[in-house]
């Protein structure tokens, strides 16, 4: 009899566990996607906010840099999506309403890059600030043979359009995965 007690309280402990965890994990928000633009899943690698004025243009780069040995198979390419933030945290888009991006395939090897000419965008020597970002997408088989988005190296410059030369370069804003760079304080242990 009481085994049959202490049974039966275990099976609703659990039962309560289990529905708690359902209301609480089992309801997401869903978004619609927006043109043709992929859903928000992958690794984002995100720079700091970066201004520009009329007679700059805002270049965001990536490259591949998975090298295949001989003998290897080759990799399934490397898919990423290159934005421009506004200060809001909305897309930028053009003065038609799309959506300032490129989406791109690259295998070892290959860049690619999505300029934003402020002569295009700024009205009356204003000043736009803007956040690039590079979206690594995984690939639609999760046992398929895929980078992960190590390879997939970005950097930011600015250039002056008179010129051609390079006023500010931003390499890679170095996405750290599991690590915490501040120690313990004293006599925390």
């Amino acid at each position: 009899m009481r085994t049959k007690r202490t049974l039966t309280l275990i099976m609703l402990v659990a039962l309560a566990a289990l529905a708690t965890f359902g209301v609480f994990h089992g309801a997401r928000q869903v978004q619609a996607q927006e043109g043709d633009q992929p859903p928000p899943i992958g690794d984002r690698i995100s720079f700091g906010m970066v201004g520009i004025t009329p007679g700059q243009t805002l270049r965001l780069n990536v490259v591949n840099t998975h090298f295949t040995r001989q003998g290897e198979l080759p990799p399934d390419p490397c898919r990423v999506v290159l934005t421009f933030f506004d200060a809001e945290g909305r897309h930028y888009r053009t003065r038609d309403g799309a959506v300032v991006r490129r989406v791109v395939q690259l295998r070892p090897g290959q860049a690619t890059f999505l300029d934003l000419n402020a002569d295009e965008f700024a009205t009356g020597g204003s000043r736009i600030q803007l956040r690039a970002v590079v979206t690594v997408i995984p690939p639609p088989t999760p046992d398929s043979n895929a980078l992960p988005p190590d390879p997939c190296v970005p950097s930011v410059e600015v250039i002056n359009n008179a010129n051609g030369k390079t006023v500010l370069f931003m390499g890679n804003p170095g996405v750290i995965r599991g690590f915490n760079p501040q120690p313990d304080p004293p006599g925390a242990n």
